[in-house]
């Protein structure tokens, strides 16, 4: 047990167990740290759900019996969702990336472990890339009408001075 928790401390993961009726069983420090909680009591025996995932990005209300994060115990096959959000002690939220997973006890279900991470900076990375490629883009289509509309004759060559490019 010793060992077990040493693991679940020294993971980045947010990492916690329910029931099959979705109460929390267990729940690691980094997870505790990631929802803004300070206590394992402040969450262990209460709906997750309810909890941190009551609500989905655009605000409207997220039924536990459309979650797909417990759809692992309906279905009993892991489940792994990557564009929803989690919400912290203080009403903010931030984007996961998570797996449910099946806990089995000699061959019967008894609950699920979820595994989460933080992808905020994951997502506004992306996001920046996403700017750059449509700006590269829209600077390239430019580009090419200056070239097209252009009243000289103009080509492009690589650095062997084959011809890689050429106006109309």
């Amino acid at each position: 047990e010793e060992n077990t928790r040493l693991l679940l401390a020294s993971v980045a993961e947010g990492i916690y167990g329910v029931d099959m009726q979705g109460y929390c069983t267990f729940i690691n420090p980094p997870a505790l740290r990631l929802l803004g909680y300070q206590q394992e009591s402040e969450l262990l025996g209460k709906q997750m759900h309810e909890l941190i995932h009551h609500t989905r990005a655009d605000g409207t209300h997220y039924p536990s019996a459309e979650c797909r994060l417990y759809h692992c115990l309906r279905s009993l096959e892991d489940v792994h969702v990557y564009d929803e959000f989690f919400w912290r002690k203080d009403g903010s939220s931030f984007p996961v990336d998570y797996w449910s997973r099946p806990i089995r006890r000699e061959g019967e279900v008894t609950g699920a472990v979820i595994t989460f991470l933080d992808i905020t900076e994951r997502k506004q990375a992306r996001e920046k890339l996403q700017a750059a490629q449509q700006h590269e883009a829209e600077a390239l289509s430019e580009l090419r009408v200056m070239l097209e509309t252009s009243g000289e004759g103009l080509w492009k060559v690589d650095p062997s001075g084959r011809i890689v490019e050429v106006n109309d």
